[in-house]
């Protein structure tokens, strides 16, 4: 998978998200209303993590029906802004490998919004997390979001193409 396939949309799904034991999710955006991406994200991963727990970002897990009721661990922080500071993919994925060690899990079923799940399965290798990518995925955009680069694909692709050049040289993809 390339950075451009990936901002794209197009993933591979991997793995069997059966054999996880538990979700890892990803925010996109900052909208987290009904009809939100987060929301279909949020959903998503309430159906498929089953009994297993769920490790967030804290504005994916705003977007729960029950909020932190539902997460095993939220990570804290606030959103990356137009000068890449926040907690971000990076930083969730940190903690939720931090968190994984700690309580003994070994594979993650990651999920995440389709233009967005690849950068996350590049960054998820480059930290050693064992990890699966379900199918259907949610690949609408966040036109409210207080992050612009999320609003739709003509301004995610710059930004990730571009951003993904700082990530190599930081040697976090």
């Amino acid at each position: 998978m390339n950075i451009v396939q990936s901002a794209l949309g197009h993933y591979e799904v991997t793995g069997n998200p059966d054999d996880a034991d538990c979700v890892i999710g990803n925010s996109f955006g900052t909208s987290v209303g009904e009809n939100s991406v987060n929301r279909l994200l949020a959903t998503l991963i309430i159906v498929r993590a089953k009994d297993r727990p769920i490790i967030a970002d804290r504005t994916l897990v705003n977007a729960f029906p029950d909020g932190d009721a539902q997460v095993a661990h939220v990570v804290e922080g606030p959103v990356t802004n137009n000068f890449n500071q926040g907690v971000g993919t990076w930083g969730t994925l940190v903690e939720a490998k931090q968190f994984m060690e700690s309580e003994g899990l070994e594979h993650a079923m990651m999920t995440g919004q389709a233009h967005h799940i690849g950068r996350i399965a590049m960054q998820s290798d480059k930290l050693d997390i064992r990890f699966s990518v379900p199918a259907n995925l949610p690949d609408q955009f966040d036109s409210e979001s207080e992050q612009p680069w999320t609003r739709s694909l003509l301004l995610w692709l710059p930004r990730e193409i571009l951003g993904s050049l700082v990530l190599r040289a930081q040697n976090q993809i």
